[in-house]
């Protein structure tokens, strides 16, 4: 599979890569409203155009340090809208090659590589799955 462009997007010594049609905007993420009794992971809910939108911090599922930078992706699937925390828009690149190989963690669908850096390709349905669960209620079950 070849990508013509892909938006390329730093999360600390990460780069990760999203399709054109895949990234809606970029957020100034200042103010967030904190959400008690959810994951660290979930940084807090905002305001966007008449919508609330979650902030997720990708950063502990990537094991790297969380982004210093107040910026936020904004992506949409089927309707639903989240944001992840980012440090910095690198640009748009064009023709990157795919690396042979399973890309990880399960949100990432392509390694690609464009002027000896490595970018993991997001894959936005699996990533919304993957916050789904991971914020889905964990229930003991006794016996």
């Amino acid at each position: 599979m070849a990508f013509s462009q892909v938006w390329v997007l730093r999360l600390g010594p990460i780069l990760l890569g999203l399709e054109p049609k895949g990234l809606k905007e970029v957020l100034d993420i200042a103010r967030l409203t904190p959400v008690p009794l959810t994951p660290p992971f979930l940084r807090g809910l905002m305001a966007h155009q008449g919508q609330v939108v979650p902030v997720f911090d990708l950063a502990s599922f990537l094991k790297t340090a969380p982004a210093a930078a107040n910026l936020a992706a904004l992506v949409a699937f089927e309707g639903q809208v989240l944001a992840f925390s980012i440090d910095e828009v690198v640009g748009l690149v064009s023709n990157p090659a795919v690396r042979p190989g399973q890309a990880e963690p399960p949100f990432f669908s392509h390694v690609l590589e464009e002027g000896g850096r490595t970018i993991l390709l997001l894959d936005i349905p699996a990533l919304f799955a993957h916050l789904a669960q991971a914020m889905a209620p964990r229930t003991a079950i006794a016996n």
